[in-house]
């Protein structure tokens, strides 16, 4: 579903100059948005890992908007956008190849990229933010196509249900069709799969093998946007519990991930296509 423009019902910000010459820049990554290009059919998202203000916008309210998983959070995902790029350098060490890359800095009470824009932020100073990340996610994505014929979007989050399990998201299988159809089934569920890989090397999963997804973790605003056949990529969200993603224990997951991604993405690279 493509990002529709909010209406505008705050005044004009007024943002810092280099904030704005920042976000003018072709292609520039900005201190609120960090991006990589990359040399795999990977691209690794991390949205609401990040704690800086946005200039001149105050936080959300989230007036008339539901509370919970799909609906108005505010609330961080502690230790996901560092996460996020020590995966990236961990799978650069790993196959001398860097994933796309694509993080906020910025604190989920001012935007969150992971709803549609009609609900993502109520300043019209986020709009930019929250254009230059998903421009970014759309733009990483069909370069995977045009490089590999097709790409996985990996969307980093953090939760706090089980803090010693990680959960995947895929509207159930929906946004890997593309990937089940060109490999079959097992590289979404079973061994042959990412999340399969993860439960090999220790990992405490959810769902294992073909069981149902944990409600409210069934995977968001971005993978189902990047997990479609008109994008022409895959998608599957991990929910880290806190044991994966505190300091102490960061490089060791990184590490653990880019093993496993490493493995998927030759499989991933080499196996049929259509």
């Amino acid at each position: 579903m493509p990002a529709g423009d909010r209406a505008a019902t705050f005044p004009r910000p007024i943002l810092s100059l280099a904030l704005l010459a920042a976000l003018s820049a072709p292609g520039a990554s900005t201190p609120l948005v960090a991006t990589q290009e990359g040399d795999l059919p990977l691209i690794l998202s991390a949205p609401h890992g990040g704690s800086k203000e946005i200039p001149g916008v105050p936080p959300r309210k989230g007036e008339g908007i539901k509370k919970g998983p799909s609906g108005f959070v505010t609330a961080r995902d502690g230790g996901i956008e560092e996460l996020a790029h020590e995966i990236a350098a961990a799978v650069l060490r790993r196959t001398g190849k860097k994933p796309y890359l694509v993080a906020a800095s910025f604190h989920r009470r001012y935007l969150d990229c992971n709803r549609p824009a009609s609900v993502a932020y109520e300043h019209d100073g986020a709009k930019a933010v929250y254009e230059e990340y998903h421009g970014a996610l759309a733009k990483y994505c069909a370069a995977a196509v045009k490089k590999f014929g097709g790409g996985l979007v990996v969307d980093l989050h953090g939760q706090g249900s089980a803090r010693d399990k990680v959960f995947r998201g895929t509207q159930n299988g929906r946004t890997t069709a593309l990937m089940q159809e060109r490999f079959g089934k097992e590289f979404h569920a079973g061994p042959k799969s990412l999340l399969g890989m993860l439960k090999a090397r220790g990992w405490a999963v959810h769902p294992e093998d073909e069981g149902q997804e944990q409600s409210g973790f069934t995977g968001g605003y971005i993978v189902q946007t990047c997990g479609r056949r008109e994008a022409g990529t895959d998608a599957i969200q991990f929910e880290f519990g806190a044991d994966f993603r505190g300091a102490e224990r960061r490089k060791a997951t990184a590490e653990t991930m880019a093993e496993a991604l490493a493995e998927f993405v030759k499989l991933y690279t080499e196996g049929k296509r259509p």
